[in-house]
This record gives structure tokens, sequence and C-alpha cells, in this order.
């Protein structure tokens, strides 16, 4: 009987400490978010400024860097889970991560505009001109030879490549070139210095055309840690989720959103912004629905340059699957 007391105890004092360990606070996942300055960030300025997904077991930290290179580092090294990247980017980390990095949703589409002082709606009308622009080696640079050739145009007009975008848009203002070929917000920037400066021609609209609506002139994208993704996909839902509404709200609030662009230090001038967002082409389409899309506009980067894209094609399971 006394045996039977100690036993009862024993199971009455272990069954207190097991209870007391599972009411025991559990250290909240780190999820580290970040993206590019610039268009591909300001879809997701609403998470941003709210710090959202904060709490319930997660606590999110979200930061905007310069440079692709600093992203791409930190990536690699699994101290970032998401992050706002350049498309063909996405496809490069993937090969080089062996498929550790998913394409998680599609956020960007073409920012590049042909803008100048001349009275031109056409590509052919290029011909003869002075054109300059950035981006040699990277998207811009294969997206307008992809635009030219489908134009059988490539032999007829001759773009001198510039080191970067601030170079090209003040060679544009100086009167040193005849048209820039330039990405937002530099478009906007270019043409509130200057009320003669307007935009020419979309090559967003002559990506598509050229493409025949195959594809997409695919700018930027939401990138994941694959094994973060599989183990937090009830976080990845709701992120997804209000990463959408973003999207939303900054196209149909560009003056609200442009404050908050500001505030957050994505870029440091809310009247351009504002009237760079109609421009941005920032939109949001998750990784199933935009995976024939992304499929042919990196193939079209592929055939230009395999190195562009990581050497090959990503697979299927490049693209994020709930």
């Amino acid at each position: 009987m006394k045996k039977l007391a100690v036993l009862l105890s024993f199971i009455l004092v272990f069954s207190m400490v097991l209870t007391a360990c599972s009411n025991e606070p559990k250290n909240p996942t780190q999820v580290n978010v970040i993206g590019l300055k610039g268009p591909t960030s300001i879809g997701m300025i609403k998470l941003i400024d709210e710090k959202a997904l904060n709490g319930d077991g997660y606590t999110v930290e979200y930061s905007t860097v310069d440079a692709p290179d600093i992203i791409t580092g930190k990536i690699i090294n699994n101290e970032v889970q998401i992050a706002a990247v350049p498309t063909n980017l996405a496809a490069v980390l993937y090969n080089k991560t062996e498929g550790k990095v998913q394409f998680l949703a599609q956020n960007t589409l073409g920012v590049l505009y042909a803008v100048g002082k001349d009275n031109i709606s056409s590509l052919e009308e290029l011909e003869g001109k002075k054109v300059a622009m950035s981006g040699k080696g990277a998207v811009p640079e294969y997206a307008v030879n992809y635009i030219l050739s489908q134009n059988n145009l490539t032999d007829k007009i001759s773009i001198d490549y510039l080191p970067d975008h601030a170079t090209v848009a003040q060679a544009l203002l100086a009167g040193d070139i005849d048209v820039a070929i330039l990405p937002q917000p530099f478009v906007t920037q270019v043409t509130l210095k200057n009320a003669d400066i307007k935009i020419l021609i979309d090559l967003n609209e002559e990506w598509e055309e050229a493409s025949g609506g195959e594809s997409v002139l695919s700018m930027g994208c939401l990138v994941i840690n694959k094994e973060f993704a599989e183990n937090n996909k009830k976080f990845v839902k709701e992120f997804l989720e209000l990463y959408e509404q973003s999207v939303n709200f900054v196209n149909s609030n560009p003056a609200e959103a442009s404050v908050l662009v500001e505030k957050n230090e994505i870029i440091n001038n809310a009247a351009l912004v504002e009237k760079a967002i109609p421009y941005c082409s920032i939109v949001y389409k998750n990784a199933q629905d935009a995976k024939g899309e992304i499929n042919a506009f990196l193939q079209v980067l592929f055939d230009s340059d395999n190195k562009s894209v990581g050497g090959k094609l990503p697979d299927e399971s490049f693209y994020y699957k709930d």
C-alpha cells in the first residue's frame, strides 16, 4: 500500500512537470524578408510598414537593400527565408542551391521605357538616333535584343551601353543622347526634371507583341527557401494573401503608398514614387498561375545567354506549390 502511494505521488509530480513544460513559451520562428530598393519591393510596402505577421510563433523582420549581390549571399547562406529579386536571379539561385530556393510569386512586370523629346512612337523610328541604356549583361540588354530581333531591327538600331541608369538619365537630360531606355523610377525622374521629355515606347507592350503573348517581360518576383516553405505552409499562405492585398493597395492608392515607400526608405521621394507607380507594372500572380509565362520568359533569356538563368532552365520543382 505504501509502495502504491509512493508510485501515485511520483506520477502526480511527473504529470505536473510535464504540464509546466508544455506551458513554457516556445521560441518563435525567425523569418527574414528582404527586397531590392525600387519597384520590386514597392508591392509589399504594407507588410513592411505594418511589420506584418509578427506574433503567433513568428518574429518577422523586413529589410531592403541596394544591390542584388547582397541578397544573393544572404539567401545562399540561409539568412533569408523570403526575398523580392529579379526574376532571372530566381532561376540562378535555384540552380546554384540545387533546388533549395523556389519561385514563390510574380511581382513586377516590365518597367523599361524608351524616353526622349522626339515624336517617336515605333521601334523603327529609333534607326539613326543616339540611343543609350544601361544593364549590359543583364535582363535589360537581353530584353531589348530580343525585341529588336523579333522585329528584324538588330542591325538597324545601335545602342550605346553606359555604366548605370543614373548616367543614362543624366546624358538624356544634358542632350548628349536622343533616346534613353530606362526603368522606372528613372523614367519619371527625367520627365519631371524636363517637361519636354516624354515616354515614347513601352517595352512591356513591345515584348508582349514580340512573343505573341506567350510570355511577359518579368522583371521581379518573390523567392522562398524551400525547407522553410515546406515546414511553414500556413505562414506562407497568410503571407501571400497579405502580399496580394498590399499590391492592390499600392495600385489603387499611389498617393498613400508613395508616402509609405519614402517613410520606409525604399525610394526617398514620395512625389516621384506617386507618379511612377502607375508605370511600375506591380502585380501579383502565384507561382503555379505564372508558371507558363515565366517558363517562356526564361527560355528567351537562356537563348540569349544561358548564364543569365544559371546555366540551365529550371524544372517543374522551381515553382512553389502549396
